[in-house]
């Protein structure tokens, strides 16, 4: 009898860090505004209509990936046959996301850093300053005192940066940006 307990408490266990660490697929099919903001002008907020397509594939403690296309109005990544993959984990890292262009190239263009909540209606990313160069290269810079920010929902730079905050308050390197910020 005793072994049985045993027995059925570790299938149990096995059962219960199955749900929580295995990823479950969920179709992420969404059109939201979101808004454009500066770090160092608080007047700055361009709206942007957000196309998400894809698989959101993360487990119960919030890791895994998404893959599919996160089109935003104006953004070089938004157009068709771009696809975008973020990943969510738990290891340190200055950039979650990229996009591949219609040719199979991946590229770190535009948002280059993203937290979404799982059916993405609320998310926050980082925008990069691209230039291209003579030689077709493109060179990809942020700078958290003046650079661009990405988030959900129509344009309110108060709501939008505790919103940010609060979807990066597990990335302590970019958590500390958004709560510097003027109200």
């Amino acid at each position: 009898m005793k072994k049985r307990v045993i027995l059925i408490l570790c299938v149990l266990a096995v059962l219960l860090t199955a749900v929580i660490c295995l990823p479950f697929a969920r179709k992420i099919d969404t059109t939201v505004t979101a808004t454009e903001y500066r770090f160092n002008d608080p007047a700055y907020a361009v709206e942007h209509t957000v196309v998400i397509h894809g698989h959101d594939t993360r487990n119960l403690l919030g890791y895994g990936v998404f893959e599919g296309t996160f089109a935003v109005s104006g953004f070089e990544s938004g157009q068709e046959g771009w696809t975008f993959r973020v990943s969510f984990s738990d290891k340190k890292s200055l950039g979650t996301a990229l996009s591949r262009r219609p040719s199979g190239e991946t590229c770190t263009r535009d948002l280059f850093h993203l937290r979404a909540d799982r059916d993405w209606s609320d998310f926050a990313g980082l925008i990069m300053e691209v230039s291209d160069t003579a030689d077709h290269a493109s060179i990809g810079t942020f700078d958290p005192d003046t650079g661009r920010f990405l988030v959900s929902g129509p344009a309110d730079r108060e709501a939008a940066v505790a919103k940010a905050a609060a979807l990066f308050r597990k990335d302590p390197d970019w958590y500390g940006v958004f709560q510097r910020q003027p109200d």
